[in-house]
């Protein structure tokens, strides 16, 4: 069991060295954002799951199969045990990426219906009144999409269906559950470099797949000119128009 432990925690080391170089430096994750993201948490699953097995296995190699953490030989043993779970639960609780104070703002002018509702594409758009472009999709029971009168006011038709179709994208491919993973890990270990690579990448990624969403819904040309209106500043506004010509 020792050999097996000391193979697993190596095998976790390497993939959590070697998977962020591979994965970042990767020009085909630009084309194939959803198959990035499911490479990123296969890679986090067999680092994780490699790197407890093989502690376990070192730690519990010498003990019976029936009492692995010796509980029956003194009381104490148990209630170590007991308060280390607890430690772990208290620190993922701790560490864990909560919404913030802006989408709860959201959630609750959408669920109190502060915010007017029309249909864009098929779907409920609340719409606030705001000057300056917004456009956000809150995860949720009482979420959903939401953009601003300013924002609704500077686009096209087609380019309205393009920013609800991305958004709506973030909702059905549940991007808020990846990135607050992604997050809560870096917050976890943030003196791991694959750590703080997998965060970067998957709030660049899930923006590609949104993308690519929308444009199968309304076509490549209508989300390419929606993001150049809505975001005309940033710099990955300029990636994400570049790889959709």
């Amino acid at each position: 069991m020792v050999v097996t432990g000391v193979v697993l925690v190596a095998m976790a080391l390497a993939v959590v060295v070697l998977a962020p170089r591979v994965l970042t430096r990767s020009a085909w994750t630009i084309d194939r954002p959803r198959t990035a993201l499911l490479a990123w948490s296969l890679a986090v699953v067999v680092g994780v799951v490699g790197f407890v097995l093989g502690i376990a296995f070192v730690v519990l190699a010498d003990g019976p199969l029936s009492d692995p953490f010796a509980i029956g030989d003194s009381p104490t043993h148990g209630f170590n045990v007991g308060v280390a779970v607890l430690a772990v639960v208290a620190f993922v609780v701790a560490v864990r990426v909560r919404p913030g104070s802006e989408h709860r703002a959201v959630r609750e002018a959408m669920r109190q219906g502060a915010a007017p509702h029309r249909e864009i594409d098929g779907t409920l758009v609340a719409v606030v009144e705001a000057d300056h472009a917004l456009a956000c999709a809150v995860p949720g029971r009482s979420g959903g999409v939401l953009v601003s009168s300013g924002l609704a006011a500077r686009l096209q038709t087609d380019e309205l269906e393009a920013v609800v179709a991305h958004e709506r994208a973030h909702l059905q491919q549940h991007h808020a559950a990846v990135v607050a993973v992604a997050e809560s890990i870096e917050r976890a270990v943030p003196w791991v470099p694959g750590a703080r690579a997998m965060a970067r990448s998957t709030r660049v990624l899930v923006e590609f797949a949104a993308d690519d969403a929308a444009a199968r819904r309304v076509g490549r040309e209508a989300v390419r000119r929606a993001v150049l209106v809505a975001d005309a500043t940033s710099a990955l506004a300029a990636i994400r128009a570049s790889r959709l010509t």
